[in-house]
């Protein structure tokens, strides 16, 4: 047996094996012995669980989707059938809907899309022409999606053109295709605020839209969603997101006035002449002795540049303690990140470094605590289990 190991790791011998074999012919002793020796090691049987549709399933959702339905649905029956049955937790590589484009005729498409389509749990769709480079075909284009995307967990629209034709219409069958499933909903229309259909979604946790400058004047149309669509439609509601709030004013002010109730953080300091929170978002240019800055415990202090660390009003941050009296903890906004600011401050020259640590040191020696993401997250968690209904506002990239 050793030999024969020793054999089949050496290329020459496995080569002069193969020759003397070949010279000998099927029916000698020393083939029949070779043959024997070989059926030891059971490589003449197929593995265990390469027909076993779960495992197969397991395996390929490690694997590139496009793979799946390319190369490894063609090895075998079973191998098809684990591949067409599968549910992957992403999305459709964003470049199918050009080939959609490409191959449309007629408003059909080849059968290969409907089944690869039907395997996603995700769907991002980008409208724009870059992805959709004739928007004509989109009528064919929303049908093959409603048609074959169902039970969707997670759904991304990006809208980058003028909204198409119905498609409202079309949201509304997305939705209803989904109803039962669907979790997380992220909407990004550039033109013009969108309304949403009405249609329940018992287990949407999570929604997201976000504002553009020309949102501005659109009020009304926020209101409207509110009232129809995030008062009414979504009862399991965990968190609504909205990006870019900054950019109207006015929504804010609306959203201050009408649902204070659902503010765990204020996006901005100004939030505090109208609500009593205990964290808030602050810009040391901006501070100022609102309303309620005695009632915050926990600040997210932004930072803009920490090579010039008198940006953004940092040379007063000492003053921060008079307005905020019963201060217990800060988490700095860096880079698009909440942070201790720690693994930036490694990169810096030493004077910065040096700069920053005497100010993280200052709110360590006021027994102010310096929070890592995790204990952010944590806290707000906890502030929103006190809420009802416990939905609340997430305001990103202030």
């Amino acid at each position: 047996m050793d030999e024969i190991i020793s054999i089949l790791q050496n290329p020459e011998k496995m080569q002069q094996l193969i020759l003397t074999l070949k010279t000998i012919g099927e029916d000698s002793p020393q083939f029949q012995t070779f043959k024997t020796s070989i059926d030891s090691f059971y490589l003449n049987k197929t593995p265990g669980g390469v027909h076993q549709i779960n495992i197969l399933q397991h395996v390929f959702k490690y694997s590139d989707s496009r793979e799946c339905f390319d190369s490894f649905r063609l090895v075998c029956k079973s191998w098809q059938n684990a591949v067409e049955t599968i549910r992957f937790d992403t999305h459709p590589p964003l470049t199918i809907f050009q080939e959609l484009c490409l191959h449309e005729r007629n408003g059909n498409f080849p059968p290969f899309y409907t089944k690869y389509l039907k395997s996603f749990n995700f769907l991002w769709l980008p409208l724009s022409q870059h992805y959709i480079s004739d928007m004509a075909k989109w009528n064919s284009i929303s049908n093959l999606l409603l048609d074959n995307m169902k039970n969707l967990r997670k759904l991304v629209i990006r809208i980058r053109t003028s909204i198409p034709p119905k498609f409202l219409i079309f949201l509304f069958n997305l939705f209803k295709n989904s109803k039962s499933t669907l979790k997380q909903f992220l909407i990004n229309s550039r033109d013009e605020m969108l309304t949403l259909p009405s249609i329940s979604l018992p287990n949407l946790t999570n929604l997201r839209i976000c504002i553009y400058p020309n949102h501005e004047n659109q009020e009304q149309t926020f209101a409207y969603l509110m009232e129809t669509f995030v008062n009414v439609m979504c009862p399991n509601l965990k968190f609504f997101e909205i990006r870019h709030i900054y950019r109207a004013p006015q929504i804010l002010n609306y959203i201050i006035k009408n649902y204070s109730n659902h503010f765990i953080c204020g996006p901005d300091i100004s939030t505090l002449e109208h609500i009593p929170l205990k964290i808030s978002h602050l810009n040391l240019e901006k501070v100022a002795a609102y309303r309620y800055t005695s009632h915050i415990e926990y600040l997210i202090l932004h930072v803009q540049n920490l090579q010039v660390a008198s940006d953004g009003g940092w040379d007063d941050y000492r003053e921060i303690l008079s307005f905020f009296p019963n201060l217990k903890g800060i988490i700095f906004y860096y880079n698009k990140k909440y942070t201790t600011l720690v693994p930036f401050l490694r990169s810096l020259p030493p004077a910065y470094q040096n700069i920053w640590q005497q100010r993280i040191d200052y709110f360590k020696s006021q027994n102010i605590k310096i929070l890592n993401q995790g204990e952010h997250l944590e806290i707000i968690s906890e502030l929103r289990q006190s809420l009802s209904p416990s939905w609340s506002f997430h305001f990103y990239q202030i």
